[in-house]
């Protein structure tokens, strides 16, 4: 059987092939659209924001200042995304906070307090619909 007689079987490219390629590319465009949320609107892992420790990675900022609230269990330790232990940073160095011992420093008696600004893990995601939200929702409350 040659391509001939196979197009001549199942028809040449007309209007109807044609209609068909047009909702077909449309419907395409429509569930892409659809699909891009996964991406804008991914919920990003956050934590209070501590200035004095903004330069330090991540896993430091979140060892020195947010409280654990649970290990899950791949043995992880999950830190709060709304409150930070109230201690004055400022009197710490660098180095210090590298070191940071939660069990020596943390005790029962330090108080937690509550995020009025948030950090965000950028490791997967640069920007997302939470991120944007929290951002103009903090501008708009200290107004």
């Amino acid at each position: 059987m040659l391509k001939d007689d196979v197009n001549s079987y199942i028809g040449d490219f007309g209007v109807y092939q044609l209609r068909v390629f047009i909702v077909m590319c449309v419907m395409s465009l429509i569930s892409l659209e659809s699909i891009h949320i996964v991406f804008i609107g991914a919920d990003m892992p956050h934590w209070c924001h501590v200035p004095e420790l903004y330069e330090l990675p991540y896993d430091v900022q979140k060892n020195v200042a947010i409280p654990a609230e649970s290990v899950n269990r791949d043995g992880y330790i999950e830190y709060s995304s709304c409150e930070m232990f109230s201690l004055n940073y400022s009197v710490y160095n660098r180095s210090q906070f590298y070191n940071w011992n939660r069990s020596l420093i943390i005790t029962n008696d330090t108080s937690v307090v509550e995020c009025s600004q948030w950090m965000y893990d950028q490791s997967q995601f640069i920007s997302t619909i939470v991120s944007k939200v929290q951002k103009y929702r903090r501008r708009f409350m200290h107004a």
